[in-house]
């Protein structure tokens, strides 16, 4: 129950009154928000909230506040329509009309917002849910998600916006269901990094039903998209989508759309697998494949998303002892060449406990690619005397005489494994790491798992939805170990051996049978990790992810970020050009070692052209050459400042306080001042030197672009001591 209810009625409210009954129920929903503290519940009588009737725009809806309307028949009897101001770093000043904070929560209301730059509701931080609500006539956006915002949007409908109906940018996440957007510009916009899952909606009757692109990369399934004036989804740059998988099928509806019915633009192949299409109406790289789904008999109920009989009342689970301290994960003692290896502490945990053993040679080899038959013999030895969920089977590519028999037959029994509908086990085929993680979960009857705990994944959108209540368990459990990033799943590759000895033996822990190991790379069910492996306890950490969460740094495929490794100047113009967007005060330039081609050529342009950066006496850019910290420096004060700008006296003299202050070039001392005097400039702390020829890092760099940022007023001031 909420701790404080709250009545508005925009028709008998009054101002004097405290809202906590329908007879004193408040004038405005702006009032009520005034008032809301903690759980509070908003309950809205039927009408009009309007800015004539003294409600002012953006409602904003804390966390942890419910808001909900009055339902007349089965359609909301509440109407909020008007926008106010809210400016963002990428987008600029828009209109918004609710903006939902946290677990804040919508329900039961038509929302409106038909200003030029109208959206309807904004949702940039927490879980937001919206629940039946009805968002029509918004000059921009029905609904925009951003940042690392994971909404929960269910039955709700968005009709004749603007621009878009519902749009997933930056690296925002969370669940559609049973969602219609019908007579909107877009259907769905998901751009830069964003990835939902979007179950059981309908996009219908927009210019484009559904559109993806940068590296946004969302789930579909069992939704329909049709008579769209253009494309039914249309995919550009680096979009792609999980449109089905071989063990997963798409269950999409795509038919009926104006020009095509899927139009792949994109630089990646869209995989479909299960989906109503059409061949002749499909167009670029897009492969059909087939399914290859097991016999749903032999397959628990909770993989197929079926229901579960439950017992009355839970068996009795008898307290586990209270578990030793964690020791700290290490190297292998017992493997030569595990010396040094992540998953070391793990493999030498499951060898002390008995259940596996090395090879002959004294190796391990933990980048093997394990078969089913191996992993179904790590589970056996593993977790013995499993109580059997199912009758044994007899499999047409099982032979009694095959080294993993009795494993894979027990591996199946106790739930761990299921065939496939041909009746076979394909014991030498590899496991997938998602499998190996549902086949553990199911197979030790874990539970606990949220929904929620799905969010902290970078590639969320790759999870088969057969798996997402599963994994959700084993992040809740703390099964899930990852390396090199820890919020890098790689759902779909295959499983190696020193992989599965991590999952394993956090399965062990997770039945009282092992000890618990520290490890950077067990996945919290939390979204405190880094966003890199390599940012924990550096003095830039906080600076790095600050750019990283509005989408204008991005890591290296490994997971790494590598803050120490040195920027070169054509990835500095590229950074300088996302952060900016530099208007041009010169014209373009011609450099002969930058080619139309070349992957930077576009943000060189602009870093060039709005005078952030310049070139070489002999018409060259260097691109791959590194930046020195005073060139940085250099850069963002011939960009950011009039040419005539000066720095005052206090930072002349600031300046001559550190030692090697003649090492500053003559080129770029009025700049170091200016920099010096905006906190552009870091050290370590207690330095009396500013290094200024120094190689710059991608630290450095990031550091001095997020000061930029926050003398601009768009982001947040981090303190620290290495900020001079």
């Amino acid at each position: 129950m909420p701790q404080l209810v709250l009545y508005v009625d925009s028709q008998q409210g009054r101002n004097d009154y405290d809202g906590r009954s329908p007879a004193r129920a408040l004038p405005t929903l702006t009032a009520a928000l005034r008032l809301s503290r903690g759980e509070t519940l908003i309950r809205l009588a039927a009408g009009q909230y309007t800015e004539s009737g003294g409600e002012q725009f953006p409602l904003i809806i804390p966390a942890n506040c419910v808001v909900q309307g009055t339902v007349a028949g089965d359609r909301p009897a509440v109407t909020i329509q008007g926008g106010g101001t809210v400016q963002h770093p990428l987008l600029g000043v828009r209109s918004v009309a609710c903006q939902l904070l946290g677990e804040a929560a919508l329900q039961t209301v038509n929302i409106s917002n038909p200003q030029s730059q109208g959206i309807g509701i904004w949702m940039a931080t927490g879980r937001p849910r919206l629940q039946k609500v009805t968002v029509r006539q918004c000059g921009q956006h029905g609904a925009i998600a951003l940042e690392q915002a994971l909404p929960l949007i269910q039955d709700c409908l968005f009709e004749s916006c603007g621009v878009a109906g519902l749009v997933f940018i930056t690296q925002s996440k969370g669940q559609l269901e049973r969602v219609f957007s019908l007579n909107n510009g877009i259907g769905l916009l998901l751009q830069d990094a964003a990835a939902p899952l979007v179950l059981a909606s309908s996009f219908e009757r927009c210019g484009t039903g559904i559109k993806i692109a940068d590296t946004a990369d969302p789930v579909l399934r069992s939704s329909r998209i049709n008579n769209n004036r253009t494309y039914g989804l249309h995919l550009i740059r680096l979009g792609t989508a999980d449109f089905g998988q071989a063990q997963d099928e798409g269950k999409n509806v795509v038919r009926q759309n104006g020009q095509l019915d899927i139009f792949n633009e994109s630089r990646r192949s869209l995989i479909s697998c299960g989906n109503d299409l059409l061949p002749p109406r499909l167009r670029g790289p897009i492969e059909l494949i087939a399914s290859e789904l097991p016999d749903p008999s032999a397959v628990p109920a909770r993989l197929l998303n079926q229901p579960v009989d439950f017992p009355e009342q839970e068996p009795e689970v008898k307290p586990s002892p209270a578990p030793p301290p964690p020791t700290t994960a290490v190297g292998s003692t017992r493997f030569v060449d595990m010396t040094n290896h992540w998953a070391g502490a793990f493999v030498d945990g499951l060898v002390q406990a008995g259940v596996i053993a090395g090879f002959p040679d004294g190796t391990f080899r933990p980048e093997q690619v394990l078969s089913r038959a191996e992993f179904a013999a790590f589970v056996r030895a593993s977790f013995p005397n499993r109580q059997l969920q199912r009758s044994p089977k007899q499999f047409v590519d099982l032979a009694p005489s095959f080294w993993a028999y009795d494993a894979l037959n027990q591996a199946y029994a106790a739930g761990f494994l299921s065939g496939y509908p041909d009746d076979t086990m394909r014991s030498n085929e590899s496991i997938s790491r998602i499998q190996a993680i549902v086949a553990v979960v199911n197979g030790l009857s874990l539970t606990g798992g949220r929904s929620d705990d799905m969010g902290i994944y970078r590639d969320r959108a790759q999870v088969p939805s057969y798996a997402v209540d599963a994994l959700a368990t084993a992040t809740r459990q703390q099964l899930v170990v990852n390396y090199p990033e820890p919020l890098l799943l790689r759902p779909m590759e295959p499983m190696m051996r020193g992989e599965l000895s991590a999952l394993i033996y956090q399965g062990r822990v997770a039945t009282g049978r092992s000890r618990r190991i520290n490890s950077p790379y067990i996945v919290r069910p939390d979204t405190t990790q880094p966003m890199f492996s390599d940012l924990e306890q550096h003095w830039a950490a906080d600076f790095i992810q600050g750019l990283t969460t509005i989408n204008l740094i991005t890591g290296l495929k490994d997971g790494r970020f590598a803050p120490d490794a040195a920027i070169n100047r054509a990835q500095f113009a590229t950074l300088i050009a996302k952060a900016f967007s530099p208007q041009p005060v010169r014209p373009s330039a011609a450099f002969a070692d930058v080619p139309s081609d070349f992957w930077a050529a576009s943000t060189i342009q602009l870093a060039y052209r709005g005078n952030f950066m310049t070139g070489f006496p002999d018409q060259t850019f260097e691109p791959n050459h590194p930046l020195l910290r005073v060139q940085v420096w250099v850069s963002l004060v011939n960009g950011l400042f009039d040419r005539d700008a000066a720095s005052d006296g206090e930072s002349l003299k600031q300046l001559e306080r550190f030692q090697d202050r003649p090492d500053i070039p003559l080129y770029g001392t009025q700049q170091t001042e200016i920099a010096l005097s905006q906190n552009f400039i870091t050290a370590t702390p207690g330095s009396n030197r500013l290094y200024p020829n120094r190689v710059a890092t991608r630290a450095d760099a990031s550091v001095a672009v997020y000061q930029a940022l926050v003398m601009q007023g768009r982001l947040p001031r981090s303190t620290s001591p290495y900020i001079l």
